[in-house]
């Protein structure tokens, strides 16, 4: 099963509801994979993807069950929290104009405080989908997205807003993160020439957590906490009220139909039980196939399409810090390796900056180029609108020619500086068009990939103990920075504390 230098003979594609998969330049065949299936996937992988639809799944080291995809529906999303969630009414009054702040003025502007899964998935989502926004009244509301510790993103937010007209959303599931925290002591800091802190907690601040006594014991008034279960995890979280940023900038409806194309990826992964027809699946063995059979370490993400430019940075988090693994679930070391290196960039960008590496370097590497065949490009002139389908079918011309160059190379006689060395495997996943329905089959792909992986190494892809460890070390450090302990670390370390 050698990688070949020639284009394949037969296309061979994976279709289902919303998306679909060519892996045509993977170098495997269909019975190839189908061999490699039968060799890596477990006996009970189909009850294994059962327990997870029904929330059953365990996640053994925090000692909880996994229940991300009981949010694929509004319903489950806004009855979460024991019944106490707020999210469509919130979502409602707020896009309608009707939140008025502590002086009476409309909320125009909406701040997500929040870090990692509480940022990534809302911030990508948000940017994605905003073209299709259910715009049913004259309101404008403007979405923004801090996560920086360092201060950074507030920096450039806060000179473009008006304390009296913004809202607050602060975003963290134990309600206790300490880059979340530090960016809204800084704002509470920014307020006071201007409102109260009562002020601003009544009228300008909602609570997203699932930690209920912890925004309550902050200030936060129970009608704008907004709850959702501890046994999902950060990175899954998009789907659950942490995604209310994403129906804030296109509806309660919208928002609704990105929950219900994840719901059809979901069925689609759940119920077929061919590895060569079930796209996460399929993703899963040839991510596996490239790391164990031909030793390749990274995955570039590369999408042809300018609203999914956030997805590369939202990957690298939902599949390093998933199976960035050196243990099983059942704390044994694995003397294999498991999550790759995730990477990548907007395609037409990245033609003009990395390709040139990817095409002529020494390095190995696997990507997973996307593209949207078609645009409808609402809200233009008939003109305007021929003008950007024409473009998309440019990023398309270009995403199918780089896929190909990558796998079949170049060969041209006696001039090296013109020679492409090929054999890099690479997937291509499209769809026809970019919805909310198909960018949420896109992402519960991607998830059930990462799931299937971790199940066949047997790590628990639902953890992060790694980054719990930094964030202590973090802690330690800041203490001494801060003169409440003396503590000595290192040479290195020790004299850049001095020196702050």
């Amino acid at each position: 099963m050698a990688p070949r230098n020639n284009p394949p003979k037969t296309a061979l594609t994976i279709e289902s509801e919303l998306l679909n998969l060519d892996y045509s330049f993977q170098g495997l065949t269909a019975e190839e994979l189908q061999a490699y299936a039968e060799k890596k996937l477990p006996k009970n992988f189909k009850q294994l993807k059962q327990q997870l639809a029904k929330g059953e799944y365990k996640n053994k080291t925090e000692g909880r069950t996994v229940s991300h995809m009981l949010n694929r529906s509004i319903h489950n999303v806004v009855k979460a929290g024991n019944g106490k969630n707020r999210f469509t009414e919130i979502v409602r009054t707020l896009r309608s104009g009707k939140w008025l702040g502590a002086t009476g003025k409309p909320i125009q502007n909406v701040v997500n405080i929040g870090v990692g899964g509480s940022d990534l998935g809302p911030m990508m989502g948000s940017f994605a989908l905003k073209e299709f926004a259910d715009d049913n009244s004259l309101h404008h509301l403007n979405t923004h997205f801090v996560s920086s510790m360092d201060g950074g993103q507030l920096y450039a937010v806060l000179p473009i807003i008006d304390p009296e007209t913004t809202l607050f959303i602060i975003a963290s599931k134990s309600f206790g993160t300490i880059d979340t925290l530090a960016n809204v002591n800084t704002v509470k800091e920014w307020i006071k020439p201007h409102l109260t802190e009562q002020q601003w907690l009544q009228h300008h601040v909602i609570g997203v957590s699932a930690n209920n006594q912890a925004m309550t014991d902050f200030g936060i008034p129970p009608a704008q906490q907004i709850s959702f279960a501890d046994s999902v995890g950060g990175r899954f979280s998009l789907w659950s009220a942490i995604g209310l940023p994403i129906a804030l900038t296109v509806g309660s409806n919208q928002f609704s139909k990105m929950l219900d194309g994840a719901k059809a990826m979901d069925d689609h992964f759940v119920q077929t039980d061919d590895p060569t027809q079930n796209i996460p699946t399929a993703l899963a063995l040839l991510g596996l196939y490239n790391r164990e059979e031909r030793q390749i370490n990274n995955v570039a993400i590369l999408p042809y399409d300018g609203r999914l430019r956030y997805l590369p940075s939202y990957m690298q988090q939902l599949d390093m810090e998933s199976n960035g693994k050196q243990a099983t679930h059942d704390n044994q070391p694995l003397k294999t390796p498991t999550g790759p290196i995730i990477w990548g960039g907007f395609g037409p960008n990245g033609q003009h900056a990395f390709f040139q590496h990817l095409h002529q370097g020494w390095d190995k590497f696997t990507a997973d180029f996307i593209a949207v065949l078609h645009r409808q490009a609402p809200g233009f002139t008939t003109e305007v609108q021929t003008a950007l389908r024409e473009q998309q079918r440019l990023a398309v011309s270009n995403c199918l020619a780089h896929r190909k160059l990558m796998w079949e190379g170049f060969q041209s006689p006696n001039d090296p500086r013109n020679e492409y060395i090929g054999h890099h495997p690479t997937n291509l996943l499209y769809v026809d068009e970019l919805t909310p329905h198909s960018f949420g089959a896109l992402i519960a792909a991607y998830e059930h990939k990462v799931f299937t992986q971790g199940v066949i190494w047997g790590i628990n892809s639902f953890d992060q103990p790694g980054v719990e460890k930094g964030k202590h070390c973090a802690v330690d450090i800041l203490k001494t920075i801060d003169g409440h302990e003396t503590q000595s670390f290192d040479p290195s370390t020790d004299a850049i504390i001095k020196r702050m």
